[in-house]
């Protein structure tokens, strides 16, 4: 499967260096921990356990925008990736049981703490459940509410059943992905960029 990863100039320098590319949990973002810690879990279990202990997933794309515009664009990249560095592109062929898929607009809900309906019926049946326990818009979800809330997550890796008119057709969708790691000979191509930030 090829994945193209967007990395630091110096993560690319390690990898070259070590063989392999692999990310911790400092290297992560720390503004959205408990859904970092969830797809942490979910490669887990999904994909096997990390090569190393406090290993983090590190992400790519498999499809950036579209099914016509699978690699990123860097001309577009490179106006809003941050923070200002040197960074590189790597195109990689990673084996398609060591990647995880996921719908990249819909993880957005995972970020946000907010329960992932398929449609609107599916969407208005847990809000109706929401009023009816006496919750108002723009209050925290009650706590009884949270394994919901986290099962419903795992639509986002179900890039079929996230289909029109309420999510995009997977021809159309923007599809990240997660791996335990980059081993160098599967590094296909390198192009360096610059951000403008």
């Amino acid at each position: 499967m090829i994945i193209w990863s967007i990395q630091t100039e110096r993560a690319w320098k390690n990898l070259q260096r070590e063989g392999r590319l692999i990310a911790h949990a400092h290297h992560q973002a720390d503004n959205w921990p408990d859904a970092y810690r969830w797809i942490t879990g979910q490669l887990s279990k999904r994909i096997g356990p990390s090569p190393v202990n406090e290993a983090a997933p590190l992400w790519g794309w498999y499809q950036w925008m579209d099914e016509k515009n699978k690699r990123p664009d860097l001309r577009s990249v490179r106006h809003h990736w941050a923070p200002p560095d040197n960074y590189v592109l790597l195109e990689c062929d990673l084996p398609d049981d060591q990647v995880l898929l996921s719908d990249f607009d819909a993880w957005h809900i995972v970020l946000n703490n907010g329960y992932m309906p398929l449609d609107e019926k599916s969407d208005d049946i847990f809000h109706q459940k929401l009023e009816q326990a006496g919750w108002k818009s723009g209050q925290p979800k009650p706590k009884g509410f949270l394994p919901e809330i986290r099962k419903s997550w795992d639509h986002i890796f179900d890039l079929e059943a996230m289909k029109e008119p309420y999510w995009n057709d997977t021809p159309q969708k923007s599809i990240q992905a997660c791996f335990w790691e980059i081993p160098l000979h599967k590094v296909k191509s390198i192009r360096p960029f610059t951000t403008l930030k």
